[in-house]
């Protein structure tokens, strides 16, 4: 199970200065050196068969490594958002019948079978990483992502930060210091993840209000195989 909440960023300088803090309340911040260049990338059919429900099918390449994601949402509470998640290390091509034997494997194949895939969302992230640690144990991993999405033609920049449980059982860590963050920082919950501005944006239907786009990207229709490979609307 995946728990994780997501902030907008409106200050380029908040980064910066999450990074040069050493303690925000009774969470000690732990930064982590570097850059994680990332290229994820969103597959699935031409009628959309796994976003109608609610899973999703990424492959995230780093320049080391290259991992298939299988997700299902299980909503959001209170901004926090839970997913089962499901991961395999790839060695071959994208499709679910070439990846390695796995729990991830299966779910997928279980779901799509040999229907071709298309790329549909394409999103390129820089990460940096921030550990919050509280009686010895680290409760949640900060990540501070900023990047574009690209899809259908279109492009849409983003910086945002994430917070993803890392303790298990630690919910209540993790709301403290959510609260700790927005206390500090004025951060904002984003209503949408990255995929879901994605579809959005593969649909041009980025400038709707957030409340609206919510409940038509997730009732959106499919397009045609033709019109999504051309990235036409």
């Amino acid at each position: 199970m995946e728990i994780e909440a997501k902030f907008r960023v409106e200050r380029s300088t908040t980064f910066t200065e999450l990074q040069h803090l050493a303690q925000l309340g009774l969470f000690t911040l732990v930064a982590t050196p570097g850059i994680e260049y990332q290229q994820n990338t969103y597959f699935d059919t031409a009628e959309r068969k796994l976003n109608s429900q609610r899973y999703s099918l990424r492959v995230r390449e780093t320049g080391k490594r290259r991992i298939a994601t299988v997700k299902r949402s299980l909503g959001a509470q209170n901004g926090l958002r839970r997913h089962e998640e499901w991961e395999v290390l790839l060695t071959g091509g994208d499709h679910p019948r070439e990846w390695p034997n796995s729990p991830a494997r299966d779910q997928a194949l279980g779901l799509l079978g040999e229907a071709p895939l298309l790329s549909l969302i394409t999103i390129l992230t820089q990460r940096q990483f921030i550990y919050a640690v509280r009686d010895a144990a680290v409760i949640a991993e900060i990540s501070l992502d900023q990047g574009v999405i690209k899809a259908g033609g279109r492009e849409l920049d983003f910086r945002e930060l994430e917070v993803e449980l890392v303790a298990p059982g630690g919910d209540e860590r993790m709301n403290e210091l959510i609260a700790e963050l927005q206390a500090r920082l004025a951060l904002a919950h984003e209503p949408l993840g990255k995929k879901k501005r994605g579809m959005a944006l593969l649909d041009g239907l980025i400038g709707l209000p957030p409340a609206r786009l919510e409940t038509v990207v997730s009732a959106a229709p499919a397009k045609s195989a033709a019109a999504l490979a051309l990235g036409m609307r």
